[in-house]
């Protein structure tokens, strides 16, 4: 019986190391470098990742986590700064296929000398941005830096969700609220491929579990704050705008990525309005992306999805960060004379 029992797990002990070993070359057992941009120097050594879990993906990253575009950084050229939630970590695709790689491409190609980081936390919302401004500034003192939104930074998500959060203030000023833990995420993970797939796997089955079973099985998926009313969540793209405004002054251009999916999202949200209507107050360059993503879609377009996921649901795919980087090019370029005028003199 003995002797069955160790046959049995060695057997199981050999099955795992062979998956292991297999899934290796799909998906690595480490996260990206959380992203620094204070820390950020372009020619640092890049960290390589690899994933599975939306399409298979392989991504590359600076030391101080600036995800990069695959393309070759020129000297003294001006900078372009993106800043994003897991939309800009983009570990779902290569680094050429990126929103930045696009910016960058079409830039040179117009002949402006234009290098493109990439700063991208996943779950973050806009306190993160507010919260490097000033390092983002100091270190790259960008021509342009581009914000991506999402419906989800345009409700409560800011106010009670992932640290930092933001509180409002009178006057719709925002003050930025730190994890009173003081607990900074690793950049690491499971030292086992098979380990990190498994975890992610019980976390997304344990965030669709009734809140009880959550309860029960003491998870911590999230640390969510008071759940704000109606009214103070009305104001919050009229405050995110006026405190990026007063971060990054003229410079600033705010994208949102629309949840257009493979059907409906025709209807502008009411998140979206408040955005567009705060954006027209502040007298910021603020696009949505929606009527441009139905375009696409009636082309046989589909912006959101993988070959292994559900098709028009999920992060941008390689055809929507194409879509994005075009559009953050066309604006940069026509709305700003001074801006291009700057870079055709590099």
């Amino acid at each position: 019986m003995l002797r069955s029992y160790i046959r049995a797990g060695s057997g199981v002990a050999f099955a795992l190391a062979v998956l292991e070993l297999a899934l290796r070359p799909l998906s690595t057992p480490n996260l990206p470098p959380i992203a620094e941009p204070r820390a950020d120097s372009i020619g640092s050594l890049a960290v390589e990742t690899r994933q599975l879990e939306e399409g298979i993906g392989t991504s590359h990253f600076s030391l101080a986590g600036a995800r990069l575009t695959g393309n070759a950084a020129i000297p003294d050229a001006a900078t372009i700064v993106i800043l994003g939630d897991s939309h800009v970590v983009a570990r779902e695709i290569s680094d050429d296929e990126t929103m930045g790689a696009w910016v960058e491409r079409l830039a040179r190609k117009d002949l402006h000398l234009v290098n493109v980081r990439q700063y991208g936390w996943r779950g973050a919302s806009p306190p993160q941005y507010l919260l490097v401004a000033n390092d983002v500034l100091a270190r790259w003192n960008p021509a342009q830096v581009v914000v991506v939104l999402d419906g989800d930074d345009l409700g409560a998500d800011p106010l009670n969700r992932r640290f930092p959060r933001m509180r409002i203030l009178p006057n719709d000023s925002v003050e930025i609220v730190s994890d009173p833990e003081h607990t900074k995420p690793s950049g690491t993970d499971h030292y086992s491929t098979l380990a990190t797939l498994a975890r992610i796997r019980w976390q997304q089955v344990v965030e669709r579990a009734p809140k009880s079973v959550r309860y029960w099985l003491n998870a911590r998926v999230e640390r969510r704050g008071p759940q704000p009313d109606a009214a103070e969540i009305a104001v919050v793209p009229r405050a995110e705008v006026k405190a990026l405004a007063r971060a990054f002054g003229s410079r600033l251009l705010i994208v949102y990525t629309a949840d257009v999916r493979a059907t409906g999202g025709e209807k502008t949200d009411s998140g979206e309005e408040r955005l567009l209507d705060a954006c027209a107050a502040q007298q910021v360059r603020c696009i949505s992306m929606r009527s441009l993503m139905l375009a696409a879609r009636r082309n046989g377009i589909v912006v959101r999805g993988f070959s292994t996921t559900t098709l028009g649901v999920g992060h941008l795919n390689a055809k929507g960060h194409e879509l994005v980087g075009r559009t953050i090019w066309s604006e940069l370029s026509r709305q700003d004379a001074r801006y291009s005028s700057k870079l055709a003199k590099q």
